[in-house]
């Protein structure tokens, strides 16, 4: 009787083991490349200066969030109080800025050609003059001082103040800030990198 029961067992754990090596396999052969797994893409992370001489930065409305028109958000805002400088995240070029003020609706941006070869758009910032809110300020109080197109800028040189221009007024002061490589239009979620340019600068 106990020979039965032992070989009894033992037949039903064959089965039972060769299930769990099937199942095994069948999971290792789910997370090989080309298998036709989802695989989560590593985050790119650039190395910049961090765009804001401010510490305490409340991150909201990230890369890929969607927007008014079926449009998707292309870079990182960033919240903090209005004035706090805007820096330049890498050395380079300005590309444009604006030489004039402009509608309302459209808002103080700047471009810059960074050395890397990537281009790091600014856009939201300060449409008031001193002491008010007002939205009439001039470009003067939007960007450094002498500030202009084809200026050549360092890495961390101040070359904005934050605001709430264009449509960020019901929103309040923040900082858009966007990052494309090689080109316009090639933009890559920044957040990896501007959490990594805080935490250096912090260390």
């Amino acid at each position: 009787m106990t020979r039965l029961l032992a070989g009894s067992t033992i037949a039903t754990a064959r089965p039972v083991r060769l299930a769990v090596v099937l199942c095994l396999a069948l999971l290792s052969a789910c997370a090989l490349p080309g298998s036709g797994a989802v695989t989560v893409p590593r985050p790119r992370v650039m190395t910049i200066v961090f765009p804001l001489a401010a510490d305490s930065v409340r991150f909201t409305s990230g890369f890929g969030d969607g927007r008014d028109g079926d449009r998707l958000h292309k870079g990182q805002d960033m919240f903090c109080p209005r004035w706090t400088p805007v820096l330049a995240a890498a050395s380079g070029t300005v590309d444009w800025i604006s030489t004039k003020r402009p509608p309302k609706e459209k808002g103080y941006s700047l471009l810059l050609r960074g050395d890397d070869g990537n281009l790091y758009f600014y856009t939201h910032l300060n449409n008031d003059n001193p002491g008010r809110k007002d939205d009439a300020g001039e470009p003067r109080y939007a960007y450094a001082r002498g500030l202009k197109n084809g200026d050549r800028v360092a890495a961390g040189d101040v070359v904005a103040y934050v605001g709430d221009s264009g449509n960020a007024a019901k929103w309040g002061p923040h900082l858009h800030f966007e990052i494309h490589i090689g080109k316009w239009g090639n933009a890559i979620d920044p957040a990896p990198s501007l959490q990594a340019a805080l935490a250096a600068r912090r260390r």
